[in-house]
């Protein structure tokens, strides 16, 4: 109780460096994360800097590295001399983690056995990397996550939409007459309006609730309907019963929106599991203890290219090439100075 109403009361970060170093501290909690994700969308010099000071930390870090191997080749007398003289240096603060959610491809499922109500419906994509936004015909926004496919169908008396692969963002503009669904999987997220998510990952459904409330139908599953309350998830598999998942702080999701992904105190592996749906490149951890690494970042997704760019220089790995369309990722190598004889 103590702790927590210590955190009501801790002055909020104002700069990038402060920031990292709040981030840096062993646990950092959904309000703090909210009030992070808060100050990078007040200005979008923001996030230029927090970036510029992380990848400056890896650099010193690095650095610091090589520094450390190579006094520990000198003679002890060498090191006597230096401490001597009163050379020290002082770790980097190092930012912890963000975590993050990560979407998926599932087939697409038939709404009946017998037809397809969405025949002729109006197609809506985005390539690898690529991540759009667009407002339908009664007015409802969605966007559309990189190498996404939704179908859409409108009518007087309905508001029909499947996800067929990706994921997906809806703002719903509010119609009792005319229930908007969206079809993914054996089940169907029924609403007049709200906010909400929807992803598709091999073969896995997920849907979140930001804000209002939604009710998962089935559409050939078993059960009955599910009520979801926002901050609330469910996870499911067709065929399979619904997965409640944990809350999570509606106001820290959907990340990608803004065209950047937020990780805290990630595993490196589900990191590149979920930036590599940005990338046409390949992204390979051959190493399992680098793949366990633990790893905080703030990565822009504006384009293949640019992520693979942003994973070798603001996480502590090292990318090599070894074809057209595979990447390795490796641990970062420590560079070793030239000695000079004295």
């Amino acid at each position: 109780m103590r702790d927590r109403l210590l955190a009501l009361f801790r002055p909020r970060p104002r700069t990038a460096e402060a920031w990292l170093a709040r981030l840096g501290r062993p646990s950092v909690t959904p309000r703090e994360l909210a009030a992070f994700v808060a100050w990078l969308d007040e200005d979008p010099a923001h996030l230029d800097s927090y970036q510029t000071l992380k990848a400056l930390v890896a650099d010193t870090r690095s650095l610091k590295s090589a520094f450390t191997a190579e006094l520990a080749a000198i003679p002890a007398r060498a090191q006597r001399r230096r401490r001597a003289r009163g050379w020290t240096w002082a770790p980097p603060a190092l930012g912890a983690v963000a975590a993050a959610a990560a979407a998926v491809v599932l087939l697409p499922s038939l709404w009946t056995a017998m037809s397809d109500p969405l025949a002729g419906a109006q197609v809506i994509s985005t390539a690898v990397g690529e991540i759009r936004d667009v407002t339908l015909s009664d007015g409802s926004r969605v966007t559309l996550d990189t190498d996404t496919r939704i179908r859409v169908k409108m009518s007087a008396s309905a508001r029909r939409l499947q996800l067929e692969a990706g994921q997906a963002y809806f703002a719903v503009a509010h119609d009792a007459d005319r229930p908007f669904e969206v079809a993914l999987a054996d089940r169907a997220v029924v609403v007049t309006g709200t906010r909400f998510t929807t992803s598709l990952i091999q073969g896995r459904a997920h849907v979140a609730l930001l804000d209002g409330s939604i009710t998962l139908e089935p559409r050939g599953a078993e059960g009955g309907p599910a009520r979801l309350a926002p901050g609330q998830a469910m996870r499911f598999t067709a065929g399979r019963p619904l997965q409640p998942q944990p809350r999570f702080d509606p106001t820290t999701a959907a990340d990608w929106r803004a065209r950047r992904r937020i990780y805290l105190d990630v595993p490196l592996s589900d990191v590149l599991a979920d930036l590599s749906r940005y990338t046409t490149q390949n992204l390979v951890v051959a190493d399992p203890a680098v793949a366990r690494m633990r790893v905080t970042a703030v990565v822009p997704l504006e384009g293949p290219g640019s992520v693979v760019a942003s994973i070798d220089r603001l996480l502590p790995v090292t990318l090599v090439a070894v074809s057209a369309d595979r990447t390795e990722v490796r641990a970062q190598e420590v560079r070793t100075p030239v000695m000079r004889p004295e």
